[in-house]
Parts: structure tokens; C-alpha cells; sequence
């Protein structure tokens, strides 16, 4: 959750006035026994008081900065340790990427010839080959999107940091006592750095995820190569920044350092404004044709499989029917129907998390700082959400039309076509876990 910024700042703001009063009083040249004087003065304070007033209800502006913990956000697209070849986490990440699995446990059936034929080639071209490519694009926007929520968390609460900063640099300079320490961010080589230090967040939250894996163990950017999908939020993050200082400069009366501060927190405001238009241009790109929510590789085409086009194998005959394990009649068959059945729903299932992910992913709360990164966020997860159902839907589409060729296939003799009806019947449903662990799959089943 970070720091409470309204508990931090009350005991300040406080003391800001305290000190700034003090000064005040405390320089001012007049003769109390002068009403004429004593008025002029006290007219002075007056508008000291009101210029405070409105200073520290801009300072009272950033707690709505208070109460949102966008750290969570992230990890629900991916997680830093999520990996393609273990999959074992709860990201959208992780879901896309045991979808892949389940998918290419359907593509061994054709790379070992258990399905032949123009339907099994159909499939193969228009389906399995592409949903790869897919499948890593939607793994590149579940870290675009992570890389964003991440970012945005970090600049959160490093506003939080700089308003606080910039509060007890004004107070230190008012005499009310006190040191404001390093700059918030601060960095650099020889020399202090005078900016609020928004320019590494982006930079250190790309690098969070930049250990990411595709197909094969490959790092996910090199998976990327070959489509030509950049992240966006990873290319904005090697953009320059120019950030303004926001110390409160000098001065020797109240009324100017009141200014001063003023002055810091405009500084400020711009700062905070150029690490969110990063955020919004890098998802801006995201959404482009090269990004991966704009992608061609984001969509996939409904191969139209259809079941009159499986291939009809030669089955083995009677004199094999008392060895059904080894007749490729039977176990390729049930194999087709298993990977329709059970296997394509279990990918479109994953697909389904995803998408429930992305719609309860709403970022609110921060706008007033960060618009363009709220917008852009909130935007991409909707636009992700939808990518991630179209694909379900496709998988489930496929699933049945593979049920339905293993079911409709009709060159069998009568024990085979008993055989068949009888192991597919005890394969459980989708989305029976207790059917699931009670169901014993003959080996041959396994891919």
C-alpha cells in the first residue's frame, strides 16, 4: 500500500504554517504603539494566512494519491518468475501460456500421424501453427500491461515521496528546523541530482519482466523477433526525460518562500505529467499495428473444421479385437475425441481466466496525477479482455468440431465402434476436477 500521505503530511502542514508564520512575525520592522503600523503588518500576515491556506489545500490535493495499491494489478497479468515452459502461476500470463500447452498437445496428434487427412492439415495450417504466434503476442501484452500497472504503482508512490520532499525543504527554509534529505529518486554519478526521480521507474519496471519466456525457453523478445511486436512501454522507457527541480528556492521573506513552494509543486506537476504522457504514448503504441494489442498476430482465424473431412484410417480388423490397445482405429479415435473433449476446452478454459482478469483489472482513484496512464490502462485491459475471449471462443468452436469428426466416424467394425463409445464415454467433462482425478487414462492416451 505504501506510505499515508495524509498521515505524513497533517503534523507537516502543521508545522509549515507554524514556521512560515513565525518568519513572518519574526522580520517584520514596525512600531507597536503605531496602530497605523500595527494594522499594516497584520494586513500583510492576513495575506500570508491566505496564501498558506491555499498552498497547503494544494498539498492536501495529493491524498487522493492514498489508499491504492496497484503492485497486485501487476502481478495478476504476470508475474516476475512466469515462465512458458512452467507455468504454474495465476497471471494472464501463465494462462496463455498452459493454453499453449494444451494446444500443442492437440499438434502432436498430427506431427504423429494419429490424425491425417484435409481437415488434420486445415487445422494444423490455419489453427495450431498461428495460435503460437498468437499465444506469445498475448504473452507480450500481459507484460506490456504488468509493466504499466508496475510503473504506475511506482509513480504513485514516488509523488507521494516528492510532495513530502518538497514540504520539509520549504519548512527548512522557513527556519522551522529539520533536514529533507535526498532527493526522492535521486541518482548520478559526482553530483546531486536536482529532479524528482520519475525517469527510472518505467526503466526499472520493463526490467522486472524482461526475464519472460516463450516457446522453447527462448526469452519472450526473441519469440517477438520474427513478428516484428514491439512493447511500446519498453520502447518509451529509453526515451529522455526532463525533469524540473523541485527545491524550493531561497529567499529571506515568508511571502516569497511561500511562492517558492508553490512554484515546487508546479515543478512538480510537471514531472509527474511527462512519466504519465510515457505511460499513455507507450500503450498508445502498444495499440498500433506494430504493438501487440494491435497486431494482426493478437487474432486468429477460425480454421473451419469441419468433420466430414477427417481422414477415415484403415482400421485393423477382428482378428486384432482382443488387443484394442494396439489398434490405431481405436486409440487414434479416442485420442481425437480426448484432445476435443477435454484438451481444447482446458486451453479455452485458461483463455477465459485471462479474460476474467482483464475485465476486473480498473485502475481508479489516481486519475487526478495520472489521466493518460489510467485511461490507457484501463483501455488496454478491456481491449486485452477482448482478444483473450474471441481466441477462447476459437478454441472452443475447434474442440467441438473435434468431437464431433471422433464421434461421427463411422469405418469401425462393431467392437471397435463399442470400444470407442466406450473409453470416450468415460473420459470425465470439461471442467470436472473430481472426475478428473478418479479418471484413469489408458497410457497410449497420454501425448
Amino acid at each position: 500500500m505504501g506510505m499515508n500521505l495524509q498521515a505524513v503530511m497533517e503534523p507537516l502542514l502543521t508545522k509549515l504554517w507554524q514556521a512560515a508564520d513565525d518568519m513572518y512575525v519574526g522580520q517584520a520592522i514596525y512600531d507597536p504603539t503605531n496602530p497605523g503600523e500595527v494594522a499594516k503588518v497584520e494586513e500583510g500576515r492576513k495575506y500570508l494566512h491566505s496564501d498558506l491556506s491555499s498552498l497547503i489545500a494544494r498539498f492536501r490535493g495529493y491524498y487522493s494519491l492514498d489508499g491504492h495499491d496497484l503492485d497486485p494489478v501487476a502481478d495478476q497479468f504476470a508475474g516476475q518468475s512466469d515462465r512458458w515452459e512452467a507455468p504454474t502461476g495465476s497471471s494472464v500470463y501463465s494462462s496463455v501460456a498452459r493454453a499453449a500447452g494444451d494446444v500443442d498437445d492437440v499438434a502432436k496428434l498430427i506431427h504423429t500421424e494419429q490424425w491425417q487427412g484435409k481437415a488434420a492439415m486445415a487445422f494444423h495450417d490455419r489453427f495450431l501453427v498461428p495460435f503460437k504466434t498468437t499465444a506469445v503476442t498475448h504473452c507480450e501484452c500481459a507484460r506490456e500491461m504488468a509493466i504499466g500497472a508496475k510503473a504506475l504503482a511506482g509513480g504513485v508512490e514516488r509523488a507521494k515521496e516528492c510532495v513530502v520532499w518538497v514540504c520539509k525543504d520549504a519548512i527548512s527554509r522557513l527556519g522551522g528546523g529539520g533536514d529533507p534529505g535526498s532527493l526522492p529518486g535521486e541518482e548520478g554519478e559526482g553530483g546531486t541530482k536536482h529532479a524528482a526521480g520519475f525517469a527510472a521507474i518505467l526503466a526499472d519496471a520493463v526490467a522486472l519482466f524482461l526475464a519472460l519466456t516463450g516457446p522453447e525457453g527462448d526469452l519472450l523478445d526473441a519469440a517477438l523477433a520474427a513478428t516484428g511486436v514491439g512493447g511500446g512501454l519498453i520502447a518509451e522507457s529509453n526515451t529522455p526525460s526532463h525533469e524540473r527541480p523541485i527545491s524550493v528556492n531561497s529567499s529571506l521573506s515568508a511571502m516569497s518562500l511561500v511562492h517558492n513552494t508553490w512554484t515546487a509543486l508546479t515543478n512538480l506537476d510537471a514531472n509527474i505529467f511527462e512519466f504519465d504522457e510515457k505511460i499513455g504514448k507507450g500503450l498508445d503504441t502498444d495499440f498500433d499495428d506494430s504493438g501487440p494489442f494491435g497486431s494482426p498476430f493478437a487474432r486468429i482465424d477460425n480454421p473451419d473444421l469441419k468433420s466430414s473431412a477427417y481422414h477415415r484410417l484403415t482400421f485393423r480388423g477382428p482378428a486384432h479385437a482382443a488387443t484394442d490397445a494396439d489398434d490405431g482405429v481405436i486409440t487414434s479415435i479416442v485420442r481425437l475425441y480426448y484432445a476435443g473433449y477435454r484438451t481444447l476446452p482446458a486451453a479455452a478454459e485458461q483463455y477465459e481466466d485471462g479474460a476474467k482478469i482483464c475485465a476486473g483489472a480498473y485502475i481508479d482513484g489516481v486519475q487526478a496525477q495520472f489521466p493518460q496512464a489510467v485511461r490507457k490502462f484501463n483501455e488496454g485491459a478491456q481491449t486485452f479482455g477482448r482478444l483473450l475471449g474471441a481466441v477462447g471462443d476459437d478454441l472452443t468452436r475447434s474442440g467441438k468440431s473435434i468431437v464431433s469428426a471422433a464421434t461421427d466416424y463411422e469405418s469401425t467394425d462393431e467392437y471397435e465402434a463399442s470400444e470407442i463409445r466406450k473409453l470416450e464415454n468415460q473420459i470425465p467433462p470439461p471442467g470436472d476436477s473430481a472426475g478428473a482425478q478418479h479418471y484413469d487414462p489408458p497410457p497410449w492416451l497420454s501425448p
